[in-house]
C-alpha cells in the first residue's frame, strides 16, 4: 500500500488521519500512525507487524501513545472486485482495542491474483484486463526530467542500453531504468532491472514497480515506480518525474494503454438513486465469443460490455464495439473502432439506461467513430440481445443499439419472505442452506444463524440469529440484492441488540457454505454457490461469415443425455435448469446449466453458463459450461460440459459421447435448431404482421388508451389509431403520439404516416410528422406475465421519441416444448410424433357442416394452407365449415413437458388458453389428447372425440411412441429395440493414435480375422484392442455381458468383460461404450469413430453415425378436396411391411424396366426388407444374385397436397440427391386418382430425375352417400368395397373396467344392473346408449359402433343431451376376439371404447366369417395359373393376382378366356373381388365382374363356388355353366371348410409303425426329379429333426427343422418346416401341415409353411417317395405322397382318436407332436427342377445346366456360407 500518504478518516464529528506501518508526515504536532486532530490516537512499536486472521484477512494492531495496550486495530479485507474497495471505515470496538477500522482493498486480496511480471494484467474475478505492450514500441526509450537528473525508462521488454548493468550476482542484465547527470555524461544509476518488474492493480490504481537497480548510499538498492493513469486521449503518453524517497523515484504516466478494458459495471440512477442497476451479467470474458449484431449483409459489429471485445481477429484491443466485413471475402484491413472500452460512459433518461463508448477510429476530419447502447428491462425469457436500431441518422459516426434485457431492470430490494427474492428475472433460493451457520470472531464471540428457518439449537425457541447466548433476532430477515448480485439478509434485532446481516457472496468453488465474520460488527458473509447470478448468454449468436443462430426455442426446458450405465444428463441451453421439474430437483449449486444424475439416484453439478456460444468452422456450436464440482480424481479441477450442437434436419435425442478422467462431458445433438436461420424482417398491414410464419395482430390495442408521463409531459399514444387525448387538442387532431404540457400540445407522428414493421430486434411502429420533423418510434416487446399492456418513455433526441409498449400480444406463442417426461421408473419420449411441415388432421361430422380439427404433438400448428387461419400460437385450432370460423382450442404455455400427464396406464397432452368458451365466457377452451400405447409401428392418426364439452375438446392418439422407453437389455445377434444387429454382420476397424480397435458384431468364430483370433476373442460380439507400436492384442469386451439400451435415435451398446484394466484401482474390467446415433447425411456404409479412452477404468468410447436410426419420418396422410376429406393411411398396411411394389408401366423407358420400385405412404418404411433407411420410395437394382443396388428416391416431406385440373391427390418425396444435371435434386410423386378397390401403383414416367407413379385407389373417390348398417349387424366397408360382419360379437356380454356393453344387442334383465331396458352400455345403473338406436360407419378406416339416447345428462354435470357410447374397432390380425378397452378421455356424457380385434380385418383374398378364415391365397400358385378346358373354352384363372402379360388379357385381369377360334377376352377383374360366406348351403361364394366402359355389352360376372365336402385336397375348378354373360364354377377344396368341418387327429405309434415299418428304410436315398433349368430339393425329416447332412449348415440344422429347401448353385437353404405340425385325416387322406419360422412374400410378413397330403394308392410301393407338387402365394409347399400303407382305415391307426377342430390359416394353432422317442428317423430328399423365367423382382436365379449325376448336387460348397433371402416376388421362390 503507498506509504507515503496519510489517510483521511471520518469518525461521527471527529476527522482523522492515518497512516500503514509508519507514522504520518502531513499533520503537525502529530507524531504517530493514528492522529485525531493533532492528538496522538496510536504509535507505531517494535511489536507492529501484520498478522494473519483464520478467515484470511490481514490485521494491524496499533498500541496506545503510552506503547500499551491496542489502541487501533485495522482490519485489511479483500473485496469481490475492485470496485468494491472501500478506504478505511470505523467500526465497532471489539478485541480490546478503542478504536477498529474495517478496509477493503485489493492489497489484502492473493498476491498472485494481482501482480504480473510482464506487462499485461489480466484476472476475471476481479474485472482486470490490462496490457501495456504497446508501450514497447520496438524497443523505444522514454525520457523524463527532473530539477537535477535526467531519467530513461523502457517497457515490455526493451531496456536502456547505455546505462550500468550490475546485477547482485556480477552479471550483466537489462535496464529498464536510468538516472543521469545533465553536465555529467559519467554519471548513470541503474534503478531497475527487467528480471525485477512487477505489475499490479489495486483499488483501482496500476502500479509498476522496477527493483534491483544500484545500490544508494542508504544502503537500499534504488527502484522505480510508476503510477499509470488511465488516459484514452494520450496514445502512448510519457512518463513524468515526480520525486524521490529512501531512493525510490516516482513517475506518473498518462496513457491510453493503462485503461482497464473492464470497467465498473453498476450505474445508479442520478434522478432516483433507490433504483441501482448492474450490467456484469453481460460482460464477456476476454477469451470467449462477443456480443455480435448483423449490421446488412456484408458486416457485424462485436460488442461487449464494461469491457473491451477481447481477442477478435483484426479488432483494436481496446474497442469495445468493433465492426469488421463478414464472409469469405471480408477485407481484414476494413475494421473500424466504434468506441473504446475506457471511456464507457453510463446515463439515464426516463426507463433508459444508456452507455456510450467514445474515441473510436476516425470518422471524418471533424470526429470519431463512437457508439451508443440503449437499454430497457425485458424478462429472462423476452429478452433481446443488442440490436442495430435502423432508424436514419444524420450522424454517420454515431452509432446507435437497442438491447431489452434482465440486466436493464433495477435490482430487487425485496424479498418473497421465503428466503427467495427475484433480482433480473431469476429467483436467488437459499432454502437448501437448512443447517444452522456458526461463525467465530478473532476474540471467539460465536455466531449462530439460520436464515431460512429456525435455528435447530438456538438460543432461545424460534430463534434465527443468536451471538452466544444472546438473543439478536426471531424475524424473517429481509433479502436485499446489492451490486454485482450480493445478496444480503438483513435481521431486524430484538430490542435493545444490534442488527445482523449476513452477506451471501457468489463462490462457484464453494462445495459447501464458507462462511466468513467480521471481528467488528455482525456481518457475516456466506460463500456459496446459490449467491452466484446466472450468466447472460447470446441466444442469437453470428459466426464469422454472417450467418445467424437462434436458440431462443432450446431455453426454458431440461434436455437430458443418457448414457448406457445408468447415468443421465440433464442440461440447459442459453438458461439454467428448471429445478422444479423432479429429474433435477435437488441438483446442487445454484444456477446451474448442467446436471448429472447418478445410477443410485444422486444429483451432482455438471457447471455454469460462463459465456456465448462459439460457433465452430465446421457450422457446430458450442455450449461450454464451467465450475462444477470439483472432479475426486484426474488434476481434481471442477467439472466441465461440453454441449456440441450440429446441424441435421431430423430432431435427434442428445447423446452422450465422453467423459474423460478430469471429469469433462461431451453430449453431442444433432438438431435442426442448430442450422442457420433466414433474416426475420417484415413489414406489416391491417395492423398486424407476419414474422417467421406467424401473424402478430395488434387489433385490440386499437380502442386501448395508452399514456405515459415523464418530466410534466403527458403522451398519449394510439396503436393503430388516433392517440385519445383529453380536450381534444387541435395540434393532435390526426396525432397518434402527442406530447401534452399544460395547455400546450404537440404531434410527435400523424396516423396517415402509420407504418408497421419487424426486424431482428422486434416488431416496431413508427409514426411521422409532415416533412418528417417529428417521428415517434414504438418498439412491442412480450408482457407473458399477464394480459396488461404498458406504455413506457424511453428517451427523446429532439427528433425522435421513442417508446415502449410491453403487451401480450406480441408474445411468441412457444414453438414447441420438450417432449420428454418421466413418471417413477417410467420415461416416455413423444418427440417423434412432432409434425414439422404439417399437421394432424380430424373430421367430426355434424349437420349443417363438418368440423375440421388441426392439431400438433409438443409444438405448435403448422402455417398450412387449411390451417392459415388459426388464430398464431395454437397448438390445437378448429374450423366450422359451415360457419368458416377458425378457432383455438388450446396453445403451448410452456416449453417445458409439464403439460404432459399420466392417467393410469394412458399419458394425456394438455394445451390451455384457447379462444373463450362459447358457453362459458369466462373460461377459455383447451384441449385433452389422450395417447395410448400400443406396439408395433402403425401410422399416427389422432381422432376427435365428440364436439366441445365443457370447454374441453378431446382427442385419442394411439402409438408405440405413448410406450415407455425400453430399458437397457441383453445384446443378442438379432432384433434389439426394433433394430437388426444382423445387419451389421462384419468386422470394423477403428483407429485412434495409438490403438487399432476390432469391432465384431455378429460373426461366428470361424470368420474372425487373424488379429482377433489372437485375442482369443470368440464371442458373436467383442471388441479387440490392437497397439499401433507394440503390436500387443488385448481383449476389451466380450459378447456374453453385452447390454444395449434405445434411445430416441440412438442404440448405446455396452461391452463389457474384457482384460483387466492395468491402471484401476481394485479388479476393474475393460468395457467398451458404443453409441449408434440418428445422422441424415450418413451413408449406408458409414463406419464407427473412436472418441475418446477414459483411463480411470479403461472405457473406450466410440460413436458411429447411422441414418437407419433416424426416427421414421412421418407426416400426415390426411388432406382435405372439395370439402371432403381423406386418408390415405390404411395404404400402408402392417401385413405388407408397411410398403407396397410398384409395377413399372411398359411405356417408361428400357432402362427402368429391370428394376422395381418399394413405395411407402406418408412415411418412412419400417422394415428391415426396406434397405433405402428413411425413405420412402425405394429403387432396387439388381446387378446380380450377390449385388443389390438400393437407392432412395425421396424422403417423407410435407402432408399430401390437392392440385390440377381436375383435382387429385399427390404426395411429393424429396431427396438431398442432385440429379445427372448438377442442377435439381431427385424427387418422388405419387399421384392418387380414383378407382376401385386397392390396387398396385405403377411408375408411369421418369427423366432420371422425377419418379412419378400413378396409383389408383378407392380411398380418394368421393363419397356418395353415408354407409348404413344392413340386418344382422353386417355392413359393406366403402374403402375397400368388402362386407365386415360384427355379428360374431352380438349376444355375448363384455366388460370394460365398470362398463358392461353387447353389440349390436341389448344388455339382458340379469345384466342390467339398474339400467333401463333396451341398453346396450351401462356403469352403475345409468345407461350410456340405447341398443334400439346404434348406427356403424367406417371412420378412416376404423369401424365405429355408436349408440345413442342413453339417459338424460345431469344438471349438476353443468351438461345437456342424452348420454352415448362410440365403439371403434381396430383390426389386429394378432389379437384374436380382443375386449374393449375404456379411454377415459372422454367428456362428460360420451364414452369412448377402443377394440382391436381380428375379427374385423378384411385383407385381399381372404373373408372372415365369424373368427373361421378363409384364405384363398392357397389356392393361388406361385407359377402358373390354373386352367380350365370345358364347352369349347379355356378358362385361365387366379383367384388373387392378376395375370401376367404373357396371357394377353390386360391388365388387373385375373380371369380370362380364350374361346375356340382363338379369340382370348377378360371376364374377370383382380380389384372385383367379393367373397361371401353361405351358411345354408356351408359353402363360399367368390365374385368377380369385369365392365367395359366403352362396350357395356362386353361387361361379365363370374362366380366361383368353393365346396367343402369333407376333402383334405387342394382341389381344381370345373366349369359349370355360363347364362348370359355370367360364367359359373365349381371348386371342390378344403380351403371352403370350416373349422368344424375338418378332422384333426393326434397321431400316435400304430400309424407311424405302419408307414414307416420297413427295416431298411427308403428314405436315405435321394432322388432329383429332372427338368430344365433351376433345381430344389427338399429334405423332410418325419421323426426328428434334420441333422447330420454334410450339404445343410445352421440354418436346417438348428435342432427344429423338419422340412428343408436347398439349392446348391448358390448355396440356398431355408427351413420350410419345424417339428410343430397338425394332422388331419379322412377315410382315405391324411394331412401333415407344418409350420416353420421362416417368413416369405415381398416384404417378408407371411409364414411358410409345409402340406403333405398322405393318399392310399394300392398301387404304390412301399418305398415311394413324396413329390412336391406346388408352391402357393401364402406360402405353403405342396407335397403328395402315395402308399399303400394308407389304404387301411385311418381310424384304426390313430387309435379311434375323437376329431378336433382345424385352423386352415396359415398360422393356426399347433399342436406340437413329438415322434423322436417312438420312430426312427426318416429322411427324405424331394428335388424338383421348376421352370422359371427372369422377372424384375427382388430375387433371380440363373439357370443351372441338369447332370444325370446326382452326386454332385448333394455334395456341401466348402468355404462358402448358405446365402439366406429374405424377398420375393410372384415369379419367383416365396421366401
Amino acid at each position: 500500500m503507498t506509504n507515503t500518504t496519510s489517510y483521511k478518516v471520518q469518525k461521527d464529528s471527529a476527522n482523522y488521519t492515518l497512516n500503514i506501518c509508519r507514522n504520518v508526515t502531513d499533520v503537525s504536532g502529530c507524531d504517530a500512525a493514528v492522529c485525531e486532530g493533532d492528538k496522538a490516537v496510536a504509535i507505531v512499536t517494535e511489536e507492529t507487524v501484520l498478522e494473519s486472521a483464520a478467515n484470511g484477512d490481514v490485521f494491524v494492531k496499533y498500541a496506545k501513545p503510552d506503547g500499551k495496550d491496542c489502541g487501533t486495530k485495522i482490519t485489511f479485507k479483500c473485496p469481490d472486485s475492485p470496485y468494491h474497495a472501500t478506504g478505511p471505515v470505523f467500526v465497532s470496538p471489539s478485541d480490546g482495542c478503542d478504536h477498529v477500522i474495517d478496509w477493503y482493498t485489493m492489497d489484502a486480496c492473493p498476491s498472485e491474483d494481482l501482480f504480473s511480471s510482464n506487462c499485461t494484467l489480466q484476472n476475471s474475478k476481479y474485472l482486470i484486463d490490462i496490457d501495456l505492450t504497446p508501450l514497447n514500441n520496438n524497443g523505444k526509450v522514454y525520457l523524463a526530467s527532473g530539477a537535477e537528473f535526467d531519467y530513461s525508462i523502457a517497457m515490455c521488454g526493451a531496456s536502456v542500453q547505455d546505462c550500468s548493468l550490475t546485477n547482485d550476482d556480477g552479471t550483466r542484465g537489462h535496464t529498464v531504468a536510468c538516472q543521469k547527470k545533465s553536465l555529467e555524461s559519467a554519471f548513470h544509476k541503474n534503478l531497475g532491472m527487467s528480471k525485477f518488474t512487477k505489475l499490479r492493480f489495486v483499488d483501482d490504481a496500476l502500479v509498476m514497480t522496477m527493483s534491483k537497480g544500484d545500490v544508494c548510499s542508504s544502503g537500499f538498492q534504488r527502484r522505480t515506480i510508476i503510477h499509470f493513469h488511465c488516459n484514452v486521449t494520450e496514445g502512448e503518453g510519457n512518463p513524468e518525474y515526480v520525486g524521490e524517497t529512501d531512493c525510490t523515484y516516482m513517475f506518473v504516466w498518462h496513457t491510453r494503454y493503462a485503461c482497464n478494458r473492464i470497467q465498473k459495471c453498476s450505474f445508479t440512477n442520478t434522478t432516483d438513486p433507490s433504483k441501482v442497476y448492474d450490467f456484469s451479467s453481460l460482460t464477456v470474458a476476454q477469451d470467449a465469443t462477443s456480443w455480435t449484431v448483423k449490421l446488412g449483409e456484408k458486416k457485424m459489429a462485436y460488442i461487449n460490455i464494461c469491457a473491451a471485445v477481447g481477442h477478435v481477429a483484426d479488432c483494436d484491443p481496446s474497442a469495445a464495439v468493433c465492426v469488421k466485413e463478414t464472409g469469405q471475402s471480408a477485407n481484414p484491413s476494413a475494421v473500424e473502432n466504434h468506441g473504446q472500452a475506457s471511456t464507457m460512459k453510463f446515463s439515464s433518461e426516463g426507463n433508459t439506461i444508456s452507455i456510450t463508448y467514445d474515441h473510436g477510429s476516425v470518422c471524418n476530419t471533424k470526429e470519431n467513430h463512437h457508439s451508443v447502447i440503449y437499454f430497457a428491462c425485458a424478462s429472462a425469457d423476452q429478452s433481446v440481445g443488442p440490436q442495430l436500431r435502423t432508424e436514419s441518422s444524420s450522424n454517420a459516426c454515431r452509432h446507435t443499439y437497442t438491447w431489452f434485457t434482465p440486466a436493464a431492470c433495477a435490482q430487487s430490494t425485496e424479498g418473497h419472505g421465503d428466503c427467495t427474492i427475484t433480482d433480473a428475472g431469476y429467483t436467488y433460493d437459499f432454502n437448501s442452506l437448512t443447517a444452522d451457520l456458526t461463525a467465530k470472531t478473532s476474540d471467539n464471540t460465536q455466531y449462530k444463524f439460520n436464515p431460512c428457518s429456525t435455528l435447530q439449537d438456538g438460543c432461545e425457541t424460534k430463534s434465527r440469529f443468536c451471538e452466544g447466548n444472546t438473543l439478536i433476532s426471531k424475524e424473517i430477515p429481509e433479502l436485499a440484492v446489492e451490486n454485482d448480485h450480493v445478496v444480503t439478509a438483513k435481521f431486524n434485532p430484538e430490542s435493545g441488540n444490534p442488527s445482523a446481516t449476513v452477506r451471501y457472496i457468489c463462490d462457484h468453488t464453494a462445495e459447501e457454505p464458507k462462511v466468513i465474520t467480521s471481528d467488528n460488527s455482525i456481518t457475516v458473509e456466506v460463500n456459496t454457490t446459490l449467491a452466484c447470478a446466472p450468466k447472460t448468454v447470446d441466444c442469437k449468436p453470428i459466426d464469422s461469415l454472417g450467418n445467424a443462430y437462434d436458440f431462443s426455442g432450446l431455453k426454458g426446458t431440461n434436455w437430458k443425455a443418457s448414457s448406457v450405465d445408468g447415468m443421465s444428463y440433464y442440461f440447459s441451453i442459453c438458461s439454467t435448469l428448471d429445478k422444479d421439474l423432479s429429474d433435477v430437483k435437488g441438483c446442487p449449486g445454484g444456477a446451474i446449466s448442467a446436471c448429472q444424475r447418478t445410477s443410485d439416484g444422486t444429483l451432482v453439478n455438471l457447471g455454469y453458463a460462463a459465456s456465448n456460444p462459439v460457433i465452430q468452422s465446421t457450422g457446430t456450436v458450442l455450449f461450454h459450461y464451467i465450475n462444477g464440482k470439483k472432479c475426486a480424481h484426474g488434476n481434481q479441477t471442477p467439472r466441465q460440459t461440453m454441449i456440441t450442437l450440429s446441424c441435421a434436419q431430423v430432431e435427434s435425442q442428445p447423446q452422450m459421447i465422453s467423459e474423460d478422467l478430469n471429469c469433462n462431458y461431451n453430449i453431442l445433438w444433432h438438431t435442426p435448431k442448430a442450422c442457420p436461420v433466414q433474416s426475420s424482417s417484415a413489414t406489416g398491414e391491417d395492423c398486424s404482421i407476419v414474422k417467421n410464419e406467424i401473424k402478430y395482430d395488434l387489433t385490440p390495442l386499437k380502442s386501448k388508451p395508452l399514456q405515459t408521463v415523464f418530466k410534466g409531459t403527458t403522451y398519449n399514444v394510439g396503436i393503430c389509431s388516433v392517440a385519445k387525448v383529453q380536450g381534444n387538442p387541435p395540434n393532435c387532431a390526426n396525432s397518434a403520439v402527442c406530447a401534452s404540457s399544460g395547455s400546450t400540445s404537440n404531434s410527435f407522428g400523424e396516423l396517415k404516416k402509420e407504418s408497421l414493421y419487424s426486424e431482428e430486434g422486434g416488431i416496431k411502429l413508427k409514426y411521422e410528422t409532415d416533412g418528417n420533423s417529428k417521428t415517434s418510434i414504438i418498439t412491442f416487446t412480450c408482457n407473458a406475465e399477464n394480459d396488461q399492456t404498458e406504455l413506457r418513455f424511453l428517451s427523446n433526441d429532439g427528433v425522435i421519441v421513442r417508446f415502449q409498449v410491453s403487451t401480450p400480444y406480441v408474445c411468441p406463442p412457444v414453438e414447441s416444448a420438450n417432449c420428454r417426461r418421466t413418471f417413477g421408473d417410467d420415461t416416455f419420449d413423444l418427440s417423434s410424433l412432432t409434425l414439422h411441415g404439417a399437421n394432424y388432421i380430424s373430421r367430426l361430422r355434424s349437420t349443417p357442416g363438418d368440423i375440421y380439427y388441426y392439431t400438433n404433438i409438443c409444438h405448435r400448428l403448422i402455417a398450412t394452407t387449411e390451417a392459415a387461419g388459426c388464430p398464431a400460437g395454437s397448438a390445437a385450432c378448429m374450423y366450422n365449415s359451415s360457419s368458416k370460423q377458425y378457432t383455438s382450442l388450446g396453445k403451448l404455455t410452456s416449453n417445458k413437458p409439464d403439460f404432459i400427464h399420466k392417467m393410469g396406464s394412458f399419458l394425456y397432452l394438455q394445451y390451455d388458453n384457447g379462444d373463450k368458451c362459447p358457453t362459458n365466457n369466462s373460461a377459455l377452451l383447451q384441449t385433452l389428447i389422450l395417447l395410448r400405447c400400443v406396439e408395433g409401428p402403425r401410422t399416427s392418426r389422432i381422432e376427435v372425440g365428440t364436439a366441445i364439452k365443457d370447454c374441453r375438446q378431446d382427442f385419442i392418439l394411439e402409438s408405440p411412441a405413448a410406450c415407455p422407453v425400453k430399458s437397457p437389455v441383453n445384446a443378442k445377434c438379432g432384433e434389439i429395440a426394433g433394430f437388426d444387429t444382423n445387419a451389421l454382420k462384419k468386422q470394423y476397424r477403428i483407429s485412434s493414435e495409438e490403438h487399432d480397435y476390432i469391432l465384431n458384431f455378429c460373426q461366428n468364430s470361424g470368420s474372425l480375422d487373424s488379429d482377433v483370433k489372437k485375442c482369443n476373442n470368440q464371442a458373436m460380439f467383442g471388441v479387440c484392442q490392437i497397439s499401433k507400436s507394440s503390436g500387443h492384442e488385448e481383449v476389451i469386451a466380450g459378447g456374453p455381458q453385452l447390454t444395449a439400451m434405445k434411445e430416441t435415435s440412438q442404440l448405446i451398446f455396452n461391452f463389457t468383460g474384457g482384460a483387466t484394466c492395468a491402471h484401476a484401482t481394485g479388479n476393474v474390467e475393460r468395457n467398451v461404450v458404443l453409441t449408434m446415433f440418428c445422422n441424415e447425411y450418413a451413408q449406408s456404409d458409414s463406419q464407427p469413430q473412436f472418441v475418446s479412452e477414459d483411463p480411470r477404468d479403461c472405457t473406450y468410447y466410440i460413436s458411429w453415425p447411422r441414418r437407419d436410426l433416424c426416427p421414421h419420418r412421418s407426416m400426415p396422410c390426411r388432406v382435405t378436396m372439395n370439402g371432403e376429406l381423406f386418408d390415405l393411411s390404411s395404404l400402408n398396411r402392417a401385413d405388407k411391411d408397411y410398403f407396397t411394389y410398384a409395377t413399372v408401366s411398359s411405356s417408361v423407358d428400357e432402362k427402368y424396366q429391370g428394376k422395381y420400385y418399394q413405395l411407402s405412404v406418408c412415411s418412412a418404411a419400417p422394415s428391415k426388407n426396406f434397405k433405402c433407411a428413411g425413405a420412402a420410395v425405394c429403387e432396387v437394382t439388381e446387378k446380380d444374385s450377390e449385388h443389390v443396388i438400393h437407392k432412395s428416391l425421396g424422403y417423407p416431406d410435407d402432408s399430401p397436397i390437392v392440385t390440377g385440373d381436375p383435382q387429385h391427390i399427390e404426395i411429393i418425396y424429396p431427396t438431398q440427391t442432385y440429379c445427372d444435371d448438377k442442377k435439381s435434386k431427385i424427387r418422388s410423386v405419387i399421384k392418387f386418382t380414383c378407382g376401385s378397390g386397392m390396387n398396385d401403383p405403377e411408375l408411369v414416367s421418369s427423366d432420371g430425375c422425377t419418379y412419378e407413379f400413378k396409383w389408383e385407389t378407392s380411398l380418394v373417390c368421393p363419397s356418395t352417400s353415408k354407409p348404413t348398417p344392413t340386418s344382422g349387424c353386417v355392413f359393406t366397408k366403402p374403402s375397400i368395397n368388402k362386407i365386415v360382419d360384427l355379428s360374431i360379437f352380438t349376444n355375448k356380454l363384455y366388460k370394460a373396467g365398470d362398463y358392461s356393453l353387447k353389440v349390436c344387442s341389448s344388455l339382458s334383465e340379469s345384466e342390467l344392473s339398474g339400467c333401463p331396458a333396451g341398453t346396450a352400455v351401462c356403469k352403475g345403473a345409468v345407461s350410456f346408449g340405447s341398443a334400439a338406436e346404434y348406427k356403424i360407419y367406417e371412420e378412416f378406416g376404423n369401424i365405429r359402433l355408436e349408440y345413442d339416447n342413453g339417459e338424460s345428462c345431469r344438471e349438476d354435470d353443468n351438461s345437456s343431451g342424452n348420454r352415448k357410447s362410440i365403439i371403434e374397432f381396430r383390426c389386429n390380425k394378432t389379437a384374436g376376439e380382443g375386449q374393449p378397452i375404456y379411454l377415459p378421455t372422454s367428456p362428460r356424457c360420451v364414452d369412448r371404447f377402443s377394440w382391436e380385434t381380428s375379427y374385423i380385418c378384411v385383407e385381399d383374398c381372404e373373408l372372415n366369417y365369424k373368427g373361421n378364415v378363409f384364405n384363398f391365397q392357397h389356392l393361388s400358385s406361385v407359377y402358373k395359373p390354373v386352367t380350365v378346358t370345358a364347352d369349347g373354352y379355356e378358362f385361365t384363372m387366379d383367384l388373387c393376382k392378376s395375370l401376367k402379360a404373357e396371357h394377353k388379357c390386360g391388365n388387373y385381369t385375373n380371369i380370362c378366356a380364350k374361346s375356340s377360334d382363338g379369340t382370348i377376352y377378360p371376364i374377370a377383374l383382380t380389384n372385383t373381388f367379393e367373397p361371401q360366406y353361405q351358411p345354408e348351403n356351408k359353402t363360399v361364394l367368390l365374385k368377380y365382374s369385369y365392365s367395359d366402359e366403352k362396350s357395356p355389352a362386353n361387361n361379365k360376372q363370374v362366380n366361383i363356388r368353393l365346396v367343402c365336402n369333407g376333402t383334405l385336397d387342394t382341389g381344381s375348378p370345373t366349369f359349370v355353366s355360363k347364362t348370359g354373360s355370367t360364367y359359373n364354377f365349381k371348386w371342390v377344396t378344403y380351403v371352403a371348410c370350416l373349422d368344424e368341418d375338418l378332422h384333426e387327429v393326434p397321431l400316435g405309434f400304430n400309424l407311424f409303425k405302419t408307414l414307416l415299418q420297413s427295416t431298411n428304410p427308403p428314405f436315405s436315398r435321394s432322388v432329383v426329379i429332372t427338368g430344365d433349368q433351376t433345381e430344389y430339393k427338399y429334405y423332410i425329416s418325419l421323426g426328428a429333426p434334420l441333422h447330420d447332412i454334410p450339404e445343410l449348415s445352421q440354418e436346417c440344422l438348428d435342432g427344429n427343422t423338419t422340412v428343408c429347401q436347398y439349392k446348391h448353385e448358390n448355396t440356398f437353404e431355408r427351413s420350410i418346416g419345424a417339428q410343430a405340425a397338425k394332422y388331419y385325416a379322412n377315410e382315405k387322406q391324411l394331412q401333415m401341415i407344418i409350420s416353420s419360422k421362416s417368413k416369405c412374400g415381398r416384404v417378408g410378413s407371411d409364414t411358410v409353411t409345409s402340406l403333405i397330403n398322405f393318399k392310399c394308392d394300392s398301387s404304390a410301393s412301399e418305398d415311394s417317395l413324396p413329390v412336391n407338387t406346388n408352391e402357393m402365394a401364402s406360402c405353403r409347399y405342396l407335397f403328395e405322397w402315395n402308399l399303400p400303407q394308407l389304404c387301411e382305415p385311418l381310424s384304426s391307426a390313430a387309435g379311434g382318436t375323437q376329431s378336433k377342430r382345424l385352423s386352415p390359416g396359415v398360422t393356426a394353432v399347433i399342436v406340437i407332436i413329438v415322434l423322436a422317442s417312438v420312430i426312427s428317423l426318416a429322411t427324405v430328399i424331394v428335388c424338383r427342377l421348376k421352370r422359371r423365367r427372369r422377372y424384375n423382382g427382388p430375387v433371380g436365379y440363373d439357370p443351372l445346366s441338369t447332370d444325370d449325376d446326382t452326386t454332385g448336387l448333394i455334395t456341401a460348397v466348402k468355404g462358402r456360407a448358405p446365402r439366406l433371402y429374405h424377398d420375393d416376388d410372384d415369379d419367383d421362390l416365396l421366401i
